[in-house]
């Protein structure tokens, strides 16, 4: 805007480069009343949606006494009426006037150009979003909408060729780069991720994120960013989200991450301290991908803001395992890479794909094909009605598989693979429309996918197990006895023999079954584990009723978690175990 087009509306006026107001005095005559050594005015409204609620910033420009421009500044819209922003970027040298009203009267002038400010939209979320009666999902260098990220998110960004080449040369990345176990997964959740919207209505939202696990030189950041790629251009130094930020920074950026995919780097703790920090991260991270659900909060009018939970898919990578626990566990599925999974050359032709934006090219004609053949179609709750309907067969179909190769997933494990089998389902679907591949390829593909799952759902059952409070108990006292830490005498004594017992005794043992001081052997393993830097956070009273409920423990007839067991000449208050359960763990484990 030039300064002469600034509107000035009676009373206001511009003098010698001041901003003035008309002031009528008793006679009726009128004088000049200086506000300020500037011109003032909107330049621009926007309004900020960031998929939880709509913000207004304001674009303030002005013109100097001299009448040249002066640099614009944004200023929120609950900001703008105490103008306490003038001197934030313009510096002290542009003043108001001394007088009673005269800020209001500059506030008031600068809301009487706002009728000739641009007037934008500006989107703080990325994903499926209804505009007018059209679907459009959301991506930053959108011509059509303005997306706006903030941070290191600003790469995420569709190259929107449509070119089918470029669809074609994605489509053997399954089969290449590193072994199926661990492409196909990374792949399916690539694909899975614009789904989320409408899975969520359909409740059947993936509530896991994927853990690359590998040594320093695995590549696991490399591949993460290359998958990662079908959303924008990013390598290991430009990653989204990183262990280096706080747990709410990463969730609430994953608010803002809607229907793509994320990665957060480098679960790589040091030091003792990082560790705690980075653990208490990672449990936060795990339960608020795993459970879909924002901590309820109050603003400063006591009234609830809105949740801002996880609406994407994320990856993270690690050297090994957060120490998260058993509920912590079964919020992830842990792909393992070694330091020579990665085949590198196959890795720099598909980098090279990534930098030249071939594979957001890709996702972006999937975005356009669920647009055109689901969304145009079918309203959106028919939309989430089909997918509800598609992932109960999908539970079926796996179920049945599960009990022909003799393998049993729990619920949260079953429907995680579920998840990633309607992803890798949708990416041949799309390639099939496409001519890419045969009809007869596809059910080839996803039955090979399947079992490839199932693989990963054994390693990852077996992993989730192994973090089970009474697995972990049995485990660590295993190691203690072993190792000598702890004792157990036999029970068998005769009477007549005196009992002589160790500083370290716990318990006692026949044939069957051990017999242990419930205190102390529980005191033992959370010792050993406090050592070791894991947690064991379960109490005495809770492990016992998890043994009992998992069939470790006999109880007595009253149903109590100690029996009375006579050792030599005495009768002792004992919780019993049965050894064949106690050495089934170990077995599985070894």
């Amino acid at each position: 805007m030039k300064s002469e087009d600034i509107p000035f509306i009676p009373p206001y006026l511009n003098k010698d480069g001041w901003l003035c107001y008309l002031k009528v005095e008793k006679n009726g005559e009128t004088s000049p009343i200086r506000l300020c050594n500037f011109i003032p005015y909107i330049a621009a409204q926007r309004i900020v949606d960031d998929g939880a609620g709509t913000k207004v910033q304001l674009e303030i420009g002005a013109f100097d006494a001299q009448g040249k421009p002066m640099e614009p500044m944004t200023v929120p819209g609950e900001k703008f009426y105490t103008l306490d922003w003038l001197n934030e970027k313009w510096g002290f040298e542009y003043y108001l006037e001394v007088g009673n009203g005269l800020k209001e009267h500059v506030r008031h002038f600068l809301q009487t150009t706002a009728h000739r400010a641009e007037k934008t939209t500006i989107y703080a979320v990325t994903g499926w979003k209804q505009i007018g009666s059209c679907w459009q999902f959301l991506m930053p260098g959108d011509e059509k909408n303005t997306v706006k990220l903030e941070g290191r998110c600003n790469n995420y960004e569709f190259n929107r060729n449509d070119s089918l080449e470029n669809v074609i040369a994605t489509m053997a990345l399954p089969y290449a780069v590193a072994p199926k176990e661990i492409m196909f997964p990374l792949v399916a959740f690539a694909f899975l991720s614009p789904l989320n919207s409408f899975l969520r209505k359909a409740q059947y939202e993936p509530k896991t994120v994927l853990m690359l696990c590998g040594k320093t030189g695995s590549k696991k950041s490399t591949l993460a960013a290359l998958v990662c790629s079908f959303f924008g251009k990013f390598s290991t130094t430009e990653l989204p989200l990183s262990f280096r930020d706080t747990a709410n920074s990463i969730i609430r950026q994953s608010f803002a991450l809607k229907d793509v995919l994320t990665v957060i780097d480098d679960y790589h703790p040091s030091t003792g301290r990082d560790a705690s920090q980075m653990n208490t991260s990672a449990q936060a991270i795990f339960r608020a991908y795993g459970n879909r659900t924002g901590r309820g909060r109050l603003n400063a009018n006591s009234e609830l803001m809105t949740d801002r939970y996880p609406q994407g898919n994320a990856i993270i990578t690690a050297e090994f395992p957060p120490d998260v626990g058993e509920s912590g566990t079964a919020r992830f599925i842990m792909l393992e890479i070694g330091t020579e999974d990665v085949n590198n050359e196959e890795l720099t032709h598909y980098q090279q794909l990534a930098a030249n934006g071939v594979l957001s090219s890709c996702m972006y004609q999937y975005t356009e094909w669920i647009k055109e053949k689901l969304l145009c179609e079918k309203t959106e709750d028919a939309f989430a009605k089909y997918l509800a309907d598609f992932c109960k067969e999908c539970r079926k179909e796996l179920t049945e598989k599960g009990k022909q190769n003799q393998i049993t997933l729990r619920d949260r494990l079953l429907d995680d693979m579920v998840s990633l089998h309607v992803g890798f389902s949708f990416f041949c679907d799309f390639l099939l429309d496409k001519n890419c591949i045969m009809p007869e390829a596809k059910p080839a593909m996803l039955e090979e996918f399947d079992a490839v799952i199932f693989t990963v759902a054994a390693k990852q059952q077996s992993q989730t197990e192994q973090e089970q409070p009474t697995h972990k108990f049995i485990r660590k006292l295993n190691a203690l006895l072993e190792s000598g830490c702890v004792s157990i005498g036999n029970r068998n004594l005769r009477p007549e023999y005196p009992i002589i017992e160790p500083n370290n005794l716990i318990g006692y043992e026949d044939d069957d079954y051990y017999y242990l001081n419930k205190s102390l052997s529980h005191k033992a393993v959370k010792r050993l584990c406090d050592e070791q830097g894991e947690g064991f956070a379960i109490p005495e009273r809770g492990l016992l009723k998890a043994l009992e409920n998992e069939g470790f423990l006999i109880c007595d007839e009253d149903g109590k978690h100690t029996r009375n067991v006579k050792i030599g000449t005495k009768v002792r208050h004992l919780m019993v175990i049965s050894k064949a359960k106690f050495n089934e763990v170990l077995a599985d484990e070894r």
